[in-house]
């Protein structure tokens, strides 16, 4: 009984709703009171230590890949991760690339396995070469427990992207990245206008993001976009302090790196309704290819539902559930 019941519950849009109204006001106030710890996010705690590094490597090579930046464009600049989750192995590869410094800021700090922590970082060790070991001793040292050079390499948490002008030095950054974190911000106006304050003239800002919902609803087996036919003001009862998906869609991104005058390009990776990634990742879909009939069935059956603000976008815009983000300021 009690488990059918919580199979009604799970696939009722209602319930749902409620559920995620009273988490976000609970998260709410252990934020505020000082609880800043958290199991969100990226973690490697259930991950093979092979696959935490095939991932490591994996968000660093994209960044490389899809913005076109060498190696050699990485000596002595300045990089702001946004969101690092349980690890700092990403930091660590633009550092040893010749990064002079990198700043990893977090609102909340990554609940972590020390002990895997450092298992991830000494594998990422015994695959460099003589020198790249030189500069990562630099950076971290083991003696019972992780040392970290804060010269080199800042963990920063209780601060998110949006107050961060509060903690960081304007024009400091060459390079702000993030990875699955931009989704998770309410305030993605605030956010990108102080991200803007804290680039160099020529700086660039990389960020792969997610707009499916995240399990909301799809985890009941209800439409991928049942999240955006709720209103404004009771979806923001459910997101807005425990970082649920912001329902910003690429329309918005498009309009927002107009607006700051970026050179930018928005390469589209995932699409609602196809399980697989798009690989690689490009700037226009195409029928037959990327997307079906399905997809464009998909859309159909709830565009009329949606919230008006989502229901007057194009399908090829609503269909869209994933881009990464290359843009240089002027």
């Amino acid at each position: 009984m009690i488990g059918q019941l919580k199979k009604i519950i799970k696939k009722s849009k209602t319930f749902i709703i409620l559920y995620h109204i009273l988490d976000n006001w609970l998260t709410k106030r252990k934020f505020k009171a000082g609880k800043v710890e958290a199991n969100k996010g990226t973690t490697h705690s259930n991950k093979d230590l092979s696959i935490s590094l095939a991932y490591i490597n994996e968000v660093f090579n994209d960044y490389l890949k899809y913005s076109d930046i060498s190696i050699d464009t990485l000596h002595n600049k300045k990089i702001l991760e946004i969101g690092p989750g349980d690890n700092l192995g990403v930091a660590l590869k633009f550092l040893i690339a010749g990064a002079k410094k990198v700043i990893s800021l977090d609102k909340f700090f990554s609940i972590r396995d020390t002990e895997q922590e450092a298992n991830i970082y000494q594998a990422l060790r015994e695959n460099l070469n003589d020198n790249e070991k030189q500069i990562f001793d630099e950076i971290i040292k083991f003696d019972n427990k992780i040392e970290i050079n804060s010269e080199k390499l800042s963990y920063v948490y209780g601060t998110g992207i949006e107050e961060a002008e509060n903690v960081l030095e304007p024009e400091s950054f060459d390079f702000i990245i993030s990875r699955a974190v931009f989704e998770h911000l309410y305030d993605t106006d605030i956010a990108f206008s102080i991200m803007d304050k804290l680039l160099v003239s020529g700086g660039y800002m990389l960020h792969k993001i997610d707009l499916r919902d995240h399990g909301l609803f799809t985890s009941g087996g209800l439409h991928p976009l049942t999240f955006l036919t709720i209103s404004d003001s009771i979806y923001k009862l459910m997101s807005y302090d425990s970082g649920k998906p912001n329902r910003k869609l690429i329309n918005y991104y498009n309009q927002k790196l107009d607006e700051l005058n970026y050179d930018a390009k928005i390469l589209i990776t995932h699409i609602h309704g196809v399980e697989n990634e798009i690989i690689p990742h490009k700037d226009k879909i195409e029928f037959g290819i990327d997307y079906s009939d399905k997809t464009n069935s998909l859309l159909s059956e709830i565009r009329m539902k949606l919230q008006d603000k989502f229901k007057n976008i194009t399908d090829e815009e609503l269909m869209v559930s994933g881009i990464f983000i290359i843009a240089r300021k002027p």
